[in-house]
């Protein structure tokens, strides 16, 4: 907690819990990984991709003029003036994706399994699960990925729904499910996303999103990743791409517990009011339904590389008489690696929070490393209100908003994230609204602000 000792007064005081996880010392070897790459295989995904430097250049010679493929916009160039040679030099998001999963299958181990499924209009298994050990096998198809014609639109839950049907072939419950969903477009099915991404929580398989460029939704990829317990990535660059793939499955092989759920007893009295996840990235764990004082919260699988985090706000009743108060109760329950889903009792650890009441005042200094979360918490949560204010038209109060969380950034040190923020915020003075690019900038990076506490 910030504190444990609480003043006797008649006023409610706030606390701040940070719940924090660890493994030990003795865990046994990861488990075996069971993976799904479901990849846009739109025709944007096609695009070559000139440096931002060269396409200046480009546009003031009168080489190029806008575009928009599958929604994606783009610049068109004159052949005349450019060669081709010139042209098939530039990178494009395919190219950087294959090279990824070429990657991502030199790295899987002997127990592992992956999946390749494209989507466009229509989804296609391109590699039904199959074992790692059928290396050759795996990269000559994804060689054969250009020449897959699957339409010119976008419905990513039909990639979703066969990489759900491919993880589930496996009758091996001693694995980790995880499913890597790669897009760089707006998607025709969000409805049915959504509804396949609380499936897919059912089924206990995470979904790790990745959206590349600036045309994508991240309002719905970023909560699919957060409610399955995946990880969500906001690749800017081309070249990102391949680290991306390498860090997700550095995480999903550090997995040695499964299924990790907090359950929150409160004392009569205490009231949470509100709850944010800040490992391994910060999101707001929204209205936490409780039920006779007490709630459940979904910590997903346990990642030694980043193990589960969270922060509660709980305020705290005045009391008269000075002494030691429990304020709640917390169970940690997961499974172990070699455990079968509901054959086997979860193990449970168990933990009292108490403070102490007392009479004059506090000289106990708030704890360092949770006010260092807490203020990382209210810039995110700032930042994230102020996309909501511009949402509603109001303009004012959302520049004020990225304005006070610029000032905060600056005074933790993130410089360059604090010139992002700012940019929003003079983007939205001067014309009233923010660039797709650089407000997906600032949520992601926002998002990771406590990354570096680790």
């Amino acid at each position: 907690m910030n504190r444990t000792t609480i003043p006797i007064s008649d006023r409610p005081r706030l606390l701040y819990l940070l719940i924090e996880t660890s493994s030990g010392q003795d865990r046994a070897a990861r488990m075996p990984v069971h993976l799904a790459l479901v990849v846009d295989k739109s025709d944007s995904m096609m695009i070559r991709v000139a440096p931002p430097d060269l396409q200046e250049r480009w546009m003031k010679l009168g080489y190029v003029r806008e575009n928009v493929i599958d929604g994606v916009p783009s610049l068109r160039v004159d052949v005349d003036k450019v060669s081709p040679a010139e042209l098939r030099a530039l990178p494009r998001a395919t190219d950087m994706v294959k090279q990824a999963l070429r990657a991502v299958v030199d790295l899987l181990g002997a127990g592992d399994r992956c999946a390749l499924i494209l989507f466009a209009v229509q989804a296609f298994s391109l590699v039904p699960l199959s074992s790692s050990l059928d290396r050759e096998k795996i990269l000559s198809a994804v060689e054969t990925m250009d020449n897959l014609a699957l339409g010119d639109d976008t419905y990513m839950g039909r990639g979703i729904a066969l990489g759900l049907e491919e993880l589930g072939r496996s009758t091996n419950h001693r694995v980790t499910s995880r499913m890597i969903v790669l897009t760089d477009g707006y998607t025709l099915d969000e409805a049915d996303c959504r509804v396949l991404a609380r499936r897919a929580k059912s089924m206990g398989i995470a979904i790790s999103t990745m959206g590349v460029g600036g045309s994508y939704n991240e309002e719905l990829i970023i909560p699919i990743a957060d409610d399955t317990g995946g990880h969500a990535y906001g690749i800017e660059k081309l070249e990102d791409i391949l680290p991306s793939f390498r860090h997700e499955l550095s995480m999903v092989q550090s997995i040695v517990c499964r299924n990790l759920e907090l359950k929150l007893r409160l004392s009569q009295g205490v009231e949470l009011r509100a709850a944010h996840r800040v490992q391994p990235a910060i999101s707001h764990l929204g209205d936490v339904a409780l039920v006779d004082r007490s709630a459940s919260l979904s910590l997903g699988d346990y990642e030694t590389n980043a193990p589960p985090a969270l922060l509660l706000e709980l305020v705290c009743p005045p009391r008269s008489t000075a002494g030691t108060y429990r304020l709640a109760q917390l169970v940690l329950a997961y499974d172990e690696p070699t455990s079968l889903p509901g054959q086997a009792p979860r193990r449970l650890i168990r933990q009292d929070v108490v403070a102490h009441y007392v009479a004059g005042p506090i000289r106990e200094p708030a704890h360092p490393r949770v006010m260092n979360i807490v203020e990382r918490v209210t810039t995110f949560t700032l930042q994230t209100r102020a996309l909501q204010d511009v949402q509603r038209g109001d303009i004012s109060g959302a520049t004020q908003r990225l304005r006070t969380a610029a000032t905060r950034l600056l005074d933790m040190g993130e410089t360059d994230l604090a010139q992002t923020v700012q940019e929003q915020a003079r983007q939205l003075a001067e014309r009233g609204q923010i660039s797709s690019e650089t407000a997906k900038s600032a949520r992601y990076k926002t998002r990771r602000l406590t990354k570096t506490l680790r």
